[in-house]
């Protein structure tokens, strides 16, 4: 066989072929909103508790619906941040070796995660401005930034700047898992509308792919760093879980909601705390749960075997055990 034409033949094919018949920008029609106006929510309830308290109801369906509007603005907001702004620009590090030692063929993977991301931002905004041409509500406020994003920023305060590529890919690694449960999650819920859930569904069926790929990347990157580098990194790693999974306890973004519909202080104030124990207990549960499933994730990619990342997860545990024993007292 000429060796220049073994060296040129095509190389895995098969995630090649993949991609070509299942990636959603290839595939898909337009995603267009329905009437709001006709009954549905663009937003499931259950994810939204204000909209079952008795002040919000009693003001109508208009109330209701500016509260699911409002929710569903900020669920897409936060998905074209996370996608322009976090995981594309990761996969972009990976192909310019800003990220080093992925081979061709991850960087053509990851070449396709751009594609893929930026449609999925795409679909998220193209959502977004249908949404406001249908109801004529604006959003209370488009976001620049994110809980993700800030913990990102914060954990590269802490690490030394030749450790931030390393330390991105495992925390998109991270992230891009929770996204697909997340997305998985709320895909099921019956009370939003079909395009809403088609929305989940056709994000989902990209996010399982790129969650498998950065877990591949990642457990192969750890393998390659220095073992400095890894203790630094693992020390960092639980109370970067902590600040990653902080939930909003204030729910500052409910206040403002509740306010920009003409609710009196009062009465914001009654609706939260009211709703506050329902609130507390979807965020807690959810944070319990998504970071059980990022241990497991850790322990997946290998990050878990080295002795620095168990003796760090160790003690942060008897830290919050110890702290929530005086709490108690």
């Amino acid at each position: 066989m000429n060796p220049i034409a073994a060296r040129s033949a095509p190389s895995d094919p098969e995630s090649v072929e993949r991609w070509y018949a299942s990636a959603t920008v290839r595939n898909s029609p337009r995603i267009v909103v329905p009437d709001i106006t006709q009954g549905e929510y663009i937003f499931p309830r259950s994810r939204q508790p204000l909209s079952e308290h008795p002040i919000v109801t009693g003001l109508g369906e208009d109330a209701i619906s500016f509260v699911l509007t409002q929710s569903a603005y900020r669920y897409m907001y936060e998905i074209g941040l996370l996608e322009t702004r976090y995981v594309i620009d990761c996969a972009l590090n990976i192909v310019n070796n800003e990220i080093k030692g992925a081979s061709d063929n991850e960087k053509r993977e990851a070449l396709a995660i751009v594609i893929d991301e930026g449609y999925h931002a795409y679909v998220a905004l193209d959502f977004i401005l249908q949404m406001k041409a249908l109801s004529g509500v604006q959003p209370v406020e488009v976001p620049d930034t994110n809980g993700n994003l800030d913990a990102v920023r914060r954990a590269f305060e802490v690490l030394p700047q030749h450790m931030h590529h390393d330390f991105q890919l495992i925390s998109v690694c991270l992230a891009e898992h929770t996204l697909t449960k997340d997305l998985l999650s709320i895909g099921r819920e019956k009370d939003a509308t079909r395009t809403f859930t088609q929305v989940m569904t056709d994000h989902v069926s990209d996010e399982g792919r790129h969650a498998n790929y950065f877990a591949r990347l990642t457990k192969a990157h750890w393998a390659r760093l220095p073992d400095a580098t890894k203790t630094v990194i693992a020390t960092l790693l639980p109370s970067y879980l902590d600040d990653y999974l902080a939930g909003d306890p204030e729910r500052g973004f409910d206040r403002k909601v509740l306010s920009a519909y003409g609710l009196a202080e009062s009465q914001v104030s009654r609706v939260i705390d009211e709703t506050h124990e329902t609130y507390l207990a979807s965020m807690n549960g959810y944070i319990t749960k998504t970071k059980a499933n990022l241990v497991k994730l850790l322990q997946r990619v290998g990050i878990m075997d080295f002795p620095a990342a168990r003796a760090a997860f160790l003690a942060h545990e008897a830290s919050a055990a110890l702290t929530s024993t005086i709490r108690a007292a």
